[in-house]
């Protein structure tokens, strides 16, 4: 009898079956981006990444103005993750990061740390 290590908050109970899911949906991304491939010679109209998490955001032309849509693109472990949805978001703009001590805004260092939410 197998028994469950909960000790870990979020841990999931059935590893095994969370990469056997990613498997599946890359495998029926990569499927629909080679059939529609060879269906439709006019690809501007279609939007096959290959990329279960691309087919879910890519093809809207507004993603930008709803951000924490994105959140329900995630697969994997990460699929349940709350960091983000609902919540506030960041953007990083800049990417100079040299000075881990004097954090500058916009960088992924200071969102990472979270000061910059403050």
């Amino acid at each position: 009898m197998a028994m469950l290590n909960l000790t870990l908050p979020g841990q999931h109970p059935h590893p095994e079956a969370v990469v056997q899911d990613v498997h599946r949906r890359v495998n029926v991304s990569l499927s629909r981006r080679q059939m529609l491939s060879y269906t439709d010679a006019n690809q501007s109209t279609l939007c096959p990444t290959g990329n279960p998490i691309d087919d879910c955001w890519r093809c809207d032309t507004s993603w930008q103005l709803n951000r924490q849509r994105l959140a329900d693109c995630g697969i994997g472990f990460g699929q349940y993750a709350l960091g983000g949805k609902g919540g506030r978001y960041y953007v990083v703009s800049d990417s100079s990061d040299h000075d881990a001590v004097n954090l500058r805004p916009r960088t992924l260092r200071c969102a990472v740390i979270q000061i910059c939410f403050k």
